[in-house]
């Protein structure tokens, strides 16, 4: 069945929003509105908001309330929002999802149900529940390395088959996964989104409509220059820009994507601290070792060098990656 909803362009890069918290765990609201007007200059297509690198299914349904509505707010419709609204309950994702309707998102998703090994019969009636009261597209949120039981690349498309699923966010490093999954798929039907910063130019091979990314927090410019480089068939531009990406990425992974992200943003002048506990935070010494590794594997020429298609002005020059 054909999903009714095709008001938004679920392509370009997506950011997945760090959530800056406060000393008290709630939203630092002043931080999270910088950080999204500095994304927001960028040129990216959307915001994905709650979910791994938001830290979502750690924090209680006020604070992902609460981070829902600041963010609706601080983009004010400039592009289109994803919230993830996915629990370890039913009812709560139901709840969620629920309360991003009234927050007026333009699409949720929710990661594939976790820690139990449920029956694939169990996994579809979670998603038929969440379409239910959803009043824009779901997307399902594949993060296999969380999943009691991961799923089939033909059941991830019967998911993606539910009426008002719109399609999913392939949150894994296995490119042999989504490459069997995107030879099933009906591109007319189903959204593919790549939810790997590493692999963003062989997703976009594979022939992914959009990307989703924790380090596209820090290094937007860099990520929407890959993706419109391998658009324009420039192949040797976004293989060099994809090496420059991993070697940060691969400087940030022995402190956990998401604490060294957060860190990042806040040496860079973004204030992006706090996390909720068991989630580490990388703060201190830990912080400038990590500040002087990314250093060293190329972030200072990556600030300085010109965007390619981004903005035009480039104004996050020396601000974002």
């Amino acid at each position: 069945m054909e999903v009714p909803f095709r008001m938004v362009e679920f392509r370009g890069i997506w950011p997945a929003l760090v959530t800056p918290l406060d000393a008290t765990g709630r939203v630092d609201v002043e931080a999270a509105g910088k950080l999204i007007e500095a994304l927001l200059q960028t040129g990216i297509g959307g915001l994905y908001v709650l979910g791994g690198a938001g830290e979502g299914v750690l924090l209680s349904r006020g604070v992902r309330h609460e981070m829902a509505e600041v963010v609706m707010a601080a983009v004010g419709g400039r592009v289109p929002v994803m919230v993830h609204v996915g629990a370890l309950s039913t009812d709560t994702a139901i709840e969620l999802t629920q309360h991003a309707n009234l927050a007026g998102v333009d699409a949720v998703s929710a990661v594939v149900p976790f820690y139990y090994d449920y029956p694939f019969q169990a996994v579809q009636a979670h998603f038929r529940a969440i379409s239910a009261e959803s009043q824009v597209p779901v997307f399902v949120h594949y993060a296999p390395m969380g999943a009691a039981a991961p799923i089939r690349p033909e059941q991830l498309l019967d998911l993606c088959a539910l009426d008002g699923v719109a399609g999913f966010l392939h949150v894994s490093r296995d490119i042999h996964f989504l490459s069997r999954v995107m030879a099933l798929r009906d591109a007319g039907r189903v959204v593919a989104l790549s939810g790997a910063d590493e692999l963003l130019l062989p997703s976009l091979a594979l022939g992914v409509d959009g990307a989703t990314g924790i380090t596209a927090n820090v290094l937007p410019r860099l990520m929407i220059d890959i993706a419109a480089s391998f658009a324009k068939g420039e192949m040797e531009t976004a293989r060099r820009l994809q090496f420059a990406a991993n070697r940060i990425i691969a400087a940030m992974l022995p402190y956990g994507l998401v604490p060294a992200a957060k860190a990042t943003l806040t040496s860079l002048g973004l204030r992006a601290g706090g996390a909720k506990a068991p989630m580490p935070v990388v703060e201190g010494e830990q912080a400038r070792k990590l500040r002087r590794e990314i250093d060293e594997a190329g972030l200072p020429d990556l600030l300085r060098r010109g965007s390619l298609y981004g903005r035009e002005g480039d104004p996050l020059r020396g601000k974002l990656g």
